[in-house]
């Protein structure tokens, strides 16, 4: 990306290369995956956690939203523009992010997976996968900075409305 594009909404870091690299097996479910992830962030689920995984995977299920323009549309009006992909024996990796219970509202607590293949022509948001072994690293986040836009569409927004349900419906 160049520095004048823009996303709508983004989870940025830097993860250290120097993470302990450890492994995965035996993983035939999206939840399987978040259950074995559970003692990584146990020791302190009030901070944020940067996830790299590579592996092959036996399936990959992801959905993807279509390019947004003005006027935007709302997360859930894309969301129900999107297409899903399913894949099979396919290598790539995960970038996923785990976010504390306390910023729901600002993002979504728990972990929040995204696919990209290593041809870097496939991807998307995870909906569900299965593989035998992966290799992985894990970065704490001991600090986050949250960057607000400074327009006149932003300053027009009630972001009282409470979105729980709708977002639930969109990320599942």
């Amino acid at each position: 990306m160049q520095p004048e594009d823009g996303v709508a909404f983004g989870t940025v870091s830097r993860s250290d290369s120097q993470a302990p690299i450890q492994q995965l097996h035996d993983i035939p479910s999206l939840d399987v995956l978040r259950e074995k992830l559970a003692p990584a962030v146990a020791a302190n689920p009030n901070l944020f956690y940067i996830l790299k995984v590579r592996g092959n995977f036996r399936t990959m299920y992801v959905r993807s939203c279509f390019v947004c323009e003005k006027p935007y549309p709302t997360l859930w009006e894309a969301a129900g523009q999107q297409r899903e992909f399913r894949y099979e024996n396919v290598s790539g990796s995960i970038i996923a992010v785990f976010c504390p219970a306390y910023v729901e509202g600002i993002n979504l607590p728990g972990w929040h997976f995204h696919f990209l293949s290593g041809d870097k022509q496939k991807g998307g948001h995870i909906l569900g996968l299965s593989a035998d072994t992966l290799i992985y690293q894990i970065n704490a986040l001991h600090d986050f900075e949250l960057l607000l836009p400074q327009n006149r569409e932003f300053a027009g927004l009630d972001l009282c409305e409470d979105l729980s349900a709708k977002t639930a419906a969109v990320e599942g």
